[in-house]
């Protein structure tokens, strides 16, 4: 009866253990898969600022163009009219 006491106690501890060590294994892994998704979210969110700044410069280089082509027609207009 002792023996089986002794081994049933000694299954239950050994079992307590290993779930302890893999409860703070797996914690150490949802910690550091904290910190990789935070960094994925920090550069996404950096890109995603820079896409709109391009976006902003596209349009200014845009507006820039239309005016440079409507002074173009203006210019060539004022031309042909003085011939």
């Amino acid at each position: 009866m002792i023996i089986v006491f002794a081994v049933l106690a000694g299954i239950i501890i050994g079992a307590g253990s290993a779930g302890y060590l893999l409860s703070r294994r797996w914690q150490s892994q949802i910690e550091q898969a904290k910190r990789d998704m935070q960094a994925i979210a920090d550069q996404h969110q950096q890109e995603a600022q820079t896409a709109k700044e391009m976006k902003q410069k596209v349009a200014d280089l845009q507006f820039q163009l239309t005016q440079a082509n409507n002074e173009l027609r203006a210019l060539r207009n004022g031309a042909a009219n003085n011939d």
